[in-house]
């Protein structure tokens, strides 16, 4: 009964989690706060992380005289999740810019069960679906595998080395420096600047091969969104996601289809093309969508010529 008691107690320890309210992740608060109170029109950047590293939003600002909110965080949130954060708080007048990474609809319930942990308002962004429970599946298996390991090392009194993350993210965030990573690393309109003047990695992250694959699913997403915002008095166009010269080169083929789908069956206004958001690998922070402070001015200049080639503000 001892060794019984003992062992659950472990058990339970080691399954619990501590959820900051300074971690990268809970910037999501401020953010829903800055849509909730900020007087519309405005013209709202949604998507993930390439908007929130790859935007000078006071630029647009001063540039047009109207509100500009980020409301860029982090792409494994999944589709729904970054379309409904937005949707909620869509009002008549205002301007929404997608920009999405190529992976554009995956989700991470890792990431997702922290959210909502930390925030539990984020349950309202989520969509159950298939991908959903298939992915919790996922989680929970994992979480039961790394528990049982952590038992058994802890009970053994074995030294266990685990790469424990400074920041509570996705693998591919789960090693950088909360200096960085955290929830001041936002200013007043949503974009991280905690990386400006920085000392750059040595190597940019995330340098994986992009699948070609159907995206009717994703696509479909978008298009209701497109319908729920002109329903309801706004505006949305779609803007492609910086990406770096030599992985641009390296996935052509990919990111051509890519381009293709969206071009023949998404009903949202294309602003960019792919090419005109690849920029060289020099200006890429850490990771393959996230800018540094030279890369996000020259792609905030880009957007700002392609709106007033479209007359997006009045």
């Amino acid at each position: 009964m001892v060794v019984a008691g003992t062992l659950f107690l472990i058990l339970r320890r080691s399954g619990s989690k501590v959820y900051d309210s300074n971690n990268y992740f809970a910037a999501i608060i401020d953010k829903d706060s800055l849509i909730m109170n900020t007087a519309s029109p405005r013209i709202i950047f949604a998507g993930a992380s390439n908007l929130a590293f790859g935007l000078d939003s006071k630029m647009i600002e001063k540039e047009f005289g109207m509100p500009v909110i980020n409301m860029g965080l982090h792409g494994n949130f999944g589709l729904s999740f970054i379309l409904n954060n937005v949707k909620k708080n869509i009002r008549e007048g205002d301007i929404i810019i997608l920009s999405l990474e190529y992976y554009l609809d995956e989700l991470y319930y890792k990431d997702i069960d922290y959210i909502t942990h930390l925030y539990p308002k984020a349950e309202e962004y989520i969509d159950r679906d298939g991908d959903y429970y298939s992915q919790k599946a996922k989680y929970f298996v994992s979480e039961a595998q790394a528990g049982k390991q952590k038992l058994f090392n802890q009970f053994f009194d074995k030294v266990l080395k685990f790469k424990e993350a400074k920041v509570f993210v996705s693998d591919q965030l789960h090693s950088y420096d909360t200096l960085i990573y955290s929830r001041n690393a936002f200013n007043s309109n949503g974009d991280v600047v905690s990386h400006i003047g920085k000392k750059y990695p040595d190597e940019i992250r995330g340098r994986t091969l992009i699948e070609a694959k159907d995206y009717s699913e994703s696509i479909k997403k978008l298009n209701d969104f497109a319908e729920y915002v002109k329903a309801h008095g706004a505006r949305v166009y779609f803007t492609y996601a910086s990406y770096p010269e030599t992985e641009f080169k390296k996935n052509i083929l990919a990111i051509e289809e890519f381009e293709k789908q969206l071009k023949d069956d998404m009903k949202i206004e294309i602003i960019t093309t792919p090419q005109e958001m690849m920029f060289s690998d020099s200006l890429f922070f850490d990771t393959v969508y996230h800018l540094n402070e030279e890369g996000r001015r020259e792609r905030t200049e880009i957007l700002i010529e392609k709106m007033k080639e479209k007359k997006i503000v009045n």
